[in-house]
């Protein structure tokens, strides 16, 4: 360019469009941002409003088929349960899937126990297998470690699937479940294999099917139903574990699917830790007062006939503002701590008890929601809570939850049966 043809006000107009397109970029760039943060608050409340009410009616179901029913009484409780349960599975499943998609899903590793969560499923295998009539077996391969470190809870989740579909695609024969494990350096790489004599899947399905929404072929799809969306959900979660997931299958002959993960291995200090969380789910009864802060009416319930079962005493409160008073003014063991209420939510209340003078500061707090997006659990405790335990309520967990916090009954069990008595009164009320 000469220097008689430069024209300044051509640059200028050159460096607004180059500010503009970055501006433009900018706006954009906080548009995608604040749409992203919109679905990951609606996933929050879509969860805890429909988590709530379902985790309520299954574990009423559970509850109503401990007590003294007929034989069509128990039939219609145990479809009751079931299709709760199914239900419950389906949007688990798109909660899972919405925050794979969103890239907001993390592992949860720590050390367990291989064996133990190896048997508990096997367990759960043979009871379904048992009522749908057909055999069932469980192999744990010699080389197996009793100790590992990874996330226990998704690899029972994608056992979980691969047996659910294995049952529900079999009618007669057998679904046997083998885990083996090969040593490397630092780690072990494990495999599960589910194998099964039921229906089986041409080629053209087996190469699909691990895809979202894909089932087998329109006719078997409309028979058995689901969402198609478990597999998908199981091989993302494999893939986070830097492993890989297929199928290997013959239509008529049955299927086996497999899957192969790296664990870490644990030392002498891990196993221990390990050892230790087997201990606090001992099911022992346990003593102590409880303070329980939850607004709706039905999880009250509930969460009171497990903690009579557990030989506790407590009391209940419907607000956060309710809490502080109560907590203020007598003596507790333990607070069970619902996160979603009006005025002070569980978090808010938290803080506010953590404020307090005297014992009533320190007492510990164990969060009970039906929120289960990522980073909850981690808002929870930062806000000073104790533990965690989500809804549905199951006895077990809740019971584990507790243990830490409480003194033990040697002289009592509880078996998880838990006898319909809601029998204390809310704080106030006239007796």
């Amino acid at each position: 360019m000469r220097p008689e043809d430069f024209r300044p006000d051509d640059l200028f107009g050159q460096i607004q469009g180059l500010v503009d397109c970055l501006a433009q970029q900018r706006q954009a760039k906080e548009a995608a941002e604040a749409a992203d943060k919109a679905k990951s608050e609606l996933l929050a409340t879509v969860s805890h409003e429909l988590r709530t009410p379902m985790g309520a009616i299954l574990s009423m179901a559970e509850l109503l088929q401990q007590t003294k029913l007929d034989d069509t009484q128990n039939k219609y409780a145990a479809t009751l349960h079931q299709s709760a349960r199914s239900l419950l599975t389906v949007l688990n499943d798109i909660l899972d899937f919405s925050k794979l998609d969103a890239g907001r899903f993390e592992l949860d590793t720590a050390p367990f126990d291989l064996h133990d969560l190896v048997q508990s499923i096997g367990q759960g295998l043979q009871a379904r297998a048992n009522e749908k009539g057909v055999a069932s077996g469980l192999d744990i391969g010699a080389t197996c470690p009793r100790f590992v470190k990874g996330d226990a809870t998704r690899i029972r989740q994608i056992l979980t699937n691969l047996i659910d579909n294995a049952l529900k695609f079999t009618s007669e024969g057998s679904v046997r479940l083998h885990v083996s494990a090969r040593e490397t350096s630092n780690s072990f790489m494990l495999r599960f294999d589910v194998s099964d004599t039921g229906i089986g899947l041409n080629r053209g399905d087996q190469e699909r099917l691990f895809e979202p929404y894909t089932q087998g072929d329109s006719a078997t799809a409309s028979h058995y139903g689901g969402t198609g969306l478990g597999l998908s959900i199981a091989r993302r979660l494999v893939q986070l574990m830097g492993g890989e997931i297929s199928c290997e299958s013959e239509v008529g002959q049955g299927s086996m699917f497999w899957f192969a993960i790296s664990a870490e291995r644990v030392e002498a200090g891990g196993q221990a830790t390990a050892k230790n969380v087997k201990e606090v789910e001992s099911p022992r009864r346990l003593q102590g007062h409880i303070l329980v802060v939850e607004d709706n009416a039905v999880n009250r319930m509930l969460i009171g006939a497990y903690l009579d079962e557990f030989g506790l005493t407590y009391e209940m409160v419907e607000a956060g503002a309710s809490a502080i008073m109560a907590l203020a003014s007598n003596t507790y063991d333990l607070v069970l701590m619902d996160i979603m209420m009006p005025e002070l939510d569980g978090v808010q209340t938290t803080q506010r008890v953590r404020l307090l003078h005297g014992p009533a500061a320190e007492v510990p707090i164990i969060a009970l929601t039906a929120k289960a997006m990522k980073g909850d659990r981690e808002k929870f405790l930062a806000s000073g809570m104790n533990g965690y335990v989500s809804k549905p309520i199951r006895g077990r967990e809740l019971h584990g939850a507790l243990a830490p916090f409480l003194a033990l009954d040697e002289d009592a069990m509880y078996h998880d049966v838990v006898p319909f008595l809601p029998r204390r009164k809310k704080m106030g009320q006239a007796s």
